[in-house]
């Protein structure tokens, strides 16, 4: 039976047919990951799925992805082998329903093609479902989409709403997806904490931040290469329910967690395509327009499988892995050793720290908490802290992250500190192991050498160098590629090498 109460204004946030795209498998990691493990690739197989779309017809509501209903039905063609179950009554299909559902559980080229339960809502029906009582509805679906934007033209309204959702997600441990709009961000459901807010690669969505319920805190938390919102939300939606296959199959409950989840993808999010990400600030936790960066569902799960690793101040940890506990407020926080071995470095290093707000159910009206936590990255020695190397220190935001090239050889100590004690919070990280920037030189004609260095940070100085004998050095050229145009690689030409040849060195101050 559907229930309504005050309608907000609700968008697709595309309402077109979407076309395939062969290229974002391998954006966002799962081609690789299927090379490697086969027939073990994670497909969400045993998650159950909600999908929520905003019709624009009312009687009968097209919100499904095939015409059905009021009773579950299974679907045909793309969605052949998954049972709908039209919450929401009786539908007609959508377009966009359609389109959402092909990259989020579809059997062709879904992300999460072993799904086979999926539970439909109307986006009005939702969010009536979350305010209209005295407390949100137990919902079906163990991971939500929702790429839709709306408002309910009031501040008061739209903030209950955003807390309505967040108190869900802490109650109900799901884990909720939804695709930012363009413009101004849109309070629903671009403005809550709990979920994971979706963006473009290409950075075509909205970047004014939170406005309702908290301003100014950072959106999306990821990104994904297609045109649209609503299609990049559900590749997010579908690598969150291979996780969580993952987790459960792990058999630690830990690993179910949302906020588990949310910091793997965040750790996992890829810089490979998106050399202008930078972080302007200690009190920012993303680039600006692109959050934690490209959605990786390789990376993530190979963070998810490095297992849960406790904080300690006397054992080392791994080099990659996660942890779900509780804070500290005494000043030496959580911390974890981990080292990278000798003659190797860290191509990237990434960690991200995730925790949720607590909310206090007062009838349906809520109030709320935000715990301050703070991420750094020390270098360290003997698992004693040394130089600080980065912080990640947001005062408005409920995420944390940190994102490195090229760390050198040597051990270094993560710390998650706070102000209050027993605040639940989730930590991944991932230093991906490399033989950090490189340098190669080719004869051109006419006697000229062209220089070319690869694995670089874009915002790092570097300055080649050349020498006849080993010994004596030249500085021939100085370069950081942000200056002209953000690049991992460069390529510079010695138009007059001196005669007998030269040898050619690339130096850089670490970040260590």
């Amino acid at each position: 039976m559907r229930r309504h109460a005050a309608s907000p204004a609700i968008l697709a946030l595309f309402a077109a047919l979407a076309a395939a795209r062969a290229d974002w498998r391998d954006d966002i990691g799962l081609t690789q990951l299927a090379a490697e493990l086969g027939p073990a690739t994670p497909t969400g197989a045993g998650i159950p799925l909600l999908q929520s779309e905003a019709n624009n017809i009312e009687s009968p509501p097209n919100y499904l992805p095939a015409t059905g209903g009021p009773d579950p039905f299974t679907g045909t063609g793309p969605f052949a082998g998954k049972t709908f179950h039209p919450q929401s009554g009786a539908g007609t299909e959508l377009g966009h329903a359609v389109s959402v559902g092909s990259y989020f559980y579809g059997s062709y080229y879904g992300v999460a093609s072993g799904a086979t339960e999926i539970h439909n809502y109307t986006a009005g029906d939702f969010l009536s479902r979350l305010i209209s009582g005295s407390s949100p509805e137990t919902l079906p679906g163990r991971v939500q989409n929702h790429s839709w934007a709306g408002s309910y033209g009031s501040t008061t309204a739209d903030a209950k709403a955003v807390r309505a959702f967040d108190y869900m997600v802490n109650e109900q441990g799901v884990i909720a997806v939804a695709g930012i709009s363009g413009g101004n961000l849109a309070p629903l459901l671009g403005d809550i904490y709990h979920g994971i807010t979706v963006g473009v690669r290409s950075g075509n969505h909205s970047i004014t931040g939170t406005l309702t319920d908290g301003p100014g805190r950072m959106k999306p938390d990821l990104v994904a290469n297609h045109e649209q919102t609503s299609y990049a939300a559900p590749m997010v939606a579908g690598a969150a329910a291979c996780l969580l296959q993952g987790a459960i199959a792990s058999g630690n409950a830990n690993a179910e967690m949302p906020q588990t989840i949310k910091a793997i993808l965040l750790a996992g999010a890829s810089k490979q395509n998106l050399p202008q990400w930078q972080r302007d600030a200690d009190a920012e936790p993303y680039d600006d327009v692109l959050g934690a960066g490209e959605l990786n569902l390789h990376r993530a799960w190979h963070i998810l499988q490095a297992g849960e690793q406790a904080h300690s101040t006397t054992v080392e940890r791994a080099s990659r892995g996660w942890d779900f506990a509780t804070t500290t407020s005494n000043s030496a926080g959580r911390r974890y050793f981990f080292t990278i071995p000798a003659g190797k470095v860290a191509s990237t290093f990434s960690a991200a720290l995730t925790w949720h707000r607590a909310l206090t159910n007062l009838g349906g009206n809520y109030t709320t908490s935000l715990s301050n936590l703070t991420l750094r990255l020390y270098a360290a020695s003997n698992l004693t802290a040394g130089a600080l190397l980065s912080t990640s220190s947001s005062s408005v935001d409920n995420v944390e992250h940190i994102h490195l090239y090229n760390l050198p050889p040597g051990q270094y100590m993560l710390q998650v500190s706070a102000t209050a004690n027993g605040r639940d919070y989730a930590l991944a990280w991932d230093a991906r192991l490399g033989n950090g920037p490189l340098l190669a030189s080719q004869p051109l004609a006419g006697g000229a050498v062209q220089i070319s260095a690869s694995g670089l940070d874009p915002f790092a100085t570097y300055t080649i160098e050349s020498s006849s004998n080993l010994t004596n050095w030249t500085v021939e050229h100085t370069f950081r590629t942000a200056d002209t145009t953000p690049s991992f690689t460069y390529s510079w030409q010695d138009a007059a090498p001196a005669p007998g040849g030269r040898f050619y060195l690339l130096r850089w101050t670490p970040v260590r």
